[in-house]
Order: structure tokens, then sequence, then C-alpha cells
């Protein structure tokens, strides 16, 4: 994994962030990714930001990296991931089954 650069938020994105900060609807976890873009672009380093939010510097970066990649629409949605469990195969499920109706 490479040194973050360090990233720049123009005024349209700052203002965004800042709305979002302060909206009291907004979910709590982008008001976290937001604060952490916003002290990011103050540039502080993620040790710093990481103290200041209340959360590891692995995901300070994380957030960072979205944010330099999809803008501040990448902080809205959580990204998608494969299901923990592989759902259980027709064969399995037929053996329960018959194991349930015929077996004590």
């Amino acid at each position: 994994m490479g040194k973050i650069e360090r990233i720049e938020v123009p005024a349209a994105d700052r203002d965004r962030l800042e709305s979002l900060v302060g909206d009291r609807n907004t979910s709590q976890k982008v008001v976290w990714r937001a604060r952490i873009v916003l002290l990011a672009g103050e540039g502080l380093r993620a040790t710093e930001v990481a103290g200041r939010v209340g959360t590891s510097t692995l995901t300070v970066r994380r957030w960072r990296r979205r944010y330099a990649q999809a803008g501040v629409d990448g902080l809205l949605k959580d990204a998608t991931r494969p299901p923990g469990r592989k759902p259980l195969t027709a064969a399995v499920i037929q053996r329960v089954v018959d194991m349930t109706l015929h077996e004590m």
C-alpha cells in the first residue's frame, strides 16, 4: 500500500461536507466520514485525524482514499461486500429436510 498524498478539498466539496456535518438528519456514519475528510483537507496527518475523530488510522486512510476516488458521493454509501457465509447448496438443504422428516 503506497503513501496517501495530501488531499485537496475544493470549496464546493467543503461546503457540502460542512452541511452534512451540521445537518441533524444526516446519519452519524456519514457525519463521521465527512469530518475525517474535512480534517484531512486541512492538512492533518492520518494519526492526528484518527485521534480527533476517535477511530483508527486505517479507517482514516480508507475514507481519504474513497474521497480521492469518488468524491463526496463516495462517502454517502457503503461499499458492497460479498456475503460473510456462502448459502447452503440445494443438496445440503434436501439432506436436512430428509433427515428431519424421515429419521429419529
